[in-house]
């Protein structure tokens, strides 16, 4: 099965503006939204931390917010080459990491894999730890982010996200039959 790409836009699909929301889609079933996306320091940075994740993604049980952010980080290196750093902070528990700490240690590596600076991890709560830095645009950090992204994409390679019904699966069945059918 080839997964759908993850796709990012503003509100109802429209292009993605900064500033505003942001929406994040497998096909066409909605992720989450991140809502604002603050742009800071003269329009030089953007501030990412309001992450809604939708039902499917709290249902699922890998962690998917790492690719989500890669891809996030991605997007806005690719479509804003004015933004030089983003900055972050994530708190939300993800019960496939473990217990808080190992939550917040994993984090905080996979941050430093693309070369995220000034991590700091602050307990909140019982249960909660926010993991928090700026990744500064530099090309050797735009090489690791998108060998960190390519290594997700990997892991929802073969299992997307969204994964279609078994209705859906023998729908796309018939369709490939008539296809070639229709060729033949």
């Amino acid at each position: 099965m080839v997964p759908t790409q993850i796709k990012i836009t503003g509100p109802h699909g429209l292009p993605f503006k900064l500033g505003g929301p942001m929406q994040v889609f497998e096909g066409r079933t909605l992720l989450g939204t991140l809502d604002p996306v603050e742009v800071l320091k003269d329009g030089t940075e953007v501030h990412i931390e309001a992450f809604i994740p939708t039902q499917v993604v709290l249902n699922e049980r890998r962690h998917v917010g790492r690719l989500i952010f890669f891809e996030i980080c991605a997007y806005i290196t690719e479509h804003f080459p004015q933004i030089q750093a983003i900055s972050f902070a994530f708190g939300r528990p993800i019960d496939a990491l473990g217990r808080p700490a190992e939550q917040a240690a994993s984090r905080a590596s996979a941050m430093e894999r693309i070369g995220v600076v000034n991590i700091t991890v602050t307990p909140l709560t019982q249960g909660v730890h926010v993991v928090s830095g700026v990744w500064p645009y530099s090309e050797a950090n735009r090489v690791a982010l998108q060998t960190a992204l390519e290594k997700q994409r990997a892991i929802f390679r073969e299992k997307p996200i969204v994964r279609p019904s078994r209705a859906g699966r023998v729908f796309a069945k018939l369709a490939a039959l008539c296809s070639q059918r229709a060729r033949g």
